[in-house]
């Protein structure tokens, strides 16, 4: 989640569903939905995971859910948890008509209990700054998982970029704004 590039107020711009979204960003004076700048990253990812299943770890006010929704498959799932009750249950509300997404409340690292997942969106610091591990562990073997809200001074992903079971990319968005992709051996 980013606390900057995430101005969705001209809610002309982006899909009705993820400007829906946005105004429940608003509602609840949440800061941190996905950078714009992720978008076309996230609905490429979303968009290779046929028949499978995609996890999201933070759903915030849904945003990076409805460009993941808006691009997946039509068979493929997307799991996303969040721990804020009365947002969780917003953004279930907001995807009530989509078969294919499943909001949950609770703890980002509880969404392992729903995998193992082809995609893992790491929107949320469980499991992206620390329990790495649990991260890594619901992602079945050859899938990817996205951490987003890399800036050039950030050092606590290295263990990303570090670890022995995973293949690791490091992406650059906007000069200032990069993501790690890293694929599960």
């Amino acid at each position: 989640m980013s606390e900057r590039d995430n101005d969705y107020a001209d809610k002309s711009q982006p899909p009705p569903l993820v400007a829906r979204a946005a105004e429940l960003a608003e509602r609840f004076d949440f800061k941190n939905s996905s950078a714009l700048f992720y978008a076309p990253l996230l609905q490429v990812m979303a968009a290779q995971v046929r028949g499978g299943v995609i996890g999201e770890m933070g759903t915030g006010a849904g945003i990076g859910t409805a460009w993941m929704s808006l691009a997946a498959p039509a068979d493929t799932r997307i799991v996303t948890i969040e721990k804020d009750e009365a947002r969780a249950a917003a953004v279930a509300d907001l995807f009530a008509d989509d078969r294919r997404v499943t909001v949950l409340q609770g703890d980002a690292l509880e969404l392992a209990d729903h995998g193992p997942f082809d995609f893992v969106y790491c929107d949320a610091g469980p499991g992206k700054v620390d329990n790495q591990h649990v991260t890594v562990e619901m992602t079945g073997p050859g899938g990817i998982i996205l951490l987003d809200d890399l800036d050039p001074s950030r050092r606590n992903l290295d263990w990303w970029l570090e670890a022995p079971d995973l293949i690791t990319a490091t992406i650059w968005v906007t000069p200032e704004l990069g993501a790690i992709l890293a694929v599960r051996r």
